[in-house]
């Protein structure tokens, strides 16, 4: 049925009316909000969470989580996933319900140029529907669903925002919101990269690195009055908590088996670290930020001192 389906699709990336869900679904949407760009309320599917149409052909939710997940998406429709996050994409069982896995990693600090243009590749050159997943649907991939449909041409900067706003992507990831405002369709004649349906991720050494240079904005914050330091007016010190928490949670999810039970624990005992902190700043308790800051850096410290030097 599916196949059937698609052939009388055709090849138009955008041509909708053969899905009546979505279309049920778009027309909730106009009843509950004057935003045609998304529905004010996610759906819970088998396996799926913070599901929601982005804009008619692209839907945008968390991860597929074992083979209902799967399933559903084959029986809404869906022949196309995107995932953009880090952890590599489970394209055996996606492969097993007939869909095509795109991966395209993003961090959480924006989407980088090459990036963007393979987001605007799966707007030319992919049929719809499509799912576009992160982990949890409601950062990353309501970032790069939005600049899917900007590539379209179904959304707008201010439709896009309004995604954003919707599927709850914290406006502490200023980077997501940065360059979903900023996007400009390439040329009809630009190169765009080619799509893989499992992309090269960072390795845990390359995941480090970059937690490493948000800790040391912190450390800057902190020496500010966790404030912004008047010589480094980028450094946010929410945002960079945010990063850093960020960070440490996609580490922890890089660590294959073969490390040391050890080297996890002090991993997660971090990353509780790091929340407490992000919460102290959060609510200006700045004593308690300081202390939580001195125990965080104590832990890598340790951490450190066992497993990397």
């Amino acid at each position: 049925m599916m196949r059937s389906i698609c052939r009388h699709a055709g090849h138009n990336p955008w041509r909708f009316h053969q899905f009546p869900w979505l279309l049920l679904i778009a027309a909730l949407s106009l009843a509950v909000s004057a935003s045609p760009a998304v529905s004010a309320a996610a759906d819970d599917l088998p396996g799926l969470h913070n599901v929601r149409e982005a804009a008619p052909g692209v839907i945008v939710g968390g991860e597929p989580e074992g083979e209902a997940a799967f399933a559903a998406l084959q029986q809404k429709g869906i022949t196309t996933i995107v995932s953009v996050d880090g952890a590599l994409p489970n394209t055996q069982l996606a492969a097993k319900y007939g869909l095509r896995y795109i991966h395209i990693p993003l961090g959480y600090d924006g989407i980088d140029e090459q990036s963007t243009l393979a987001l605007v590749r799966v707007a030319r050159d992919v049929r719809t529907p499509l799912y576009v997943h992160c982990h949890h649907g409601r950062h990353r991939g309501p970032a790069a669903a939005a600049v899917i449909c900007q590539a379209a041409g179904t959304l707008n900067p201010t439709t896009a925002a309004e995604l954003l706003k919707r599927c709850g992507t914290s406006p502490d990831y200023k980077g997501l919101w940065r360059d979903v405002a900023a996007f400009k369709n390439p040329a009809p004649d630009a190169v765009l990269p080619e799509l893989h349906a499992q992309a090269e991720v960072d390795s845990l050494a390359a995941a480090m690195a970059k937690l490493d240079r948000h800790f040391d904005n912190v450390k800057l914050a902190a020496a500010a009055g966790w404030k912004t330091p008047p010589d480094h007016p980028d450094v946010v010190p929410q945002t960079e908590l945010l990063l850093v928490q960020e960070s440490l949670t996609e580490s922890l999810r890089l660590l294959t088996n073969d490390r040391p039970p050890e080297f996890r624990t002090l991993m997660q005992e971090s990353e509780h670290q790091a929340r407490e902190l992000l919460q102290a700043v959060k609510s200006n308790r700045t004593e308690a930020a300081s202390q939580l800051l001195k125990q965080l850096t104590g832990g890598c410290m340790k951490c450190h001192q066992q497993f990397r030097n």
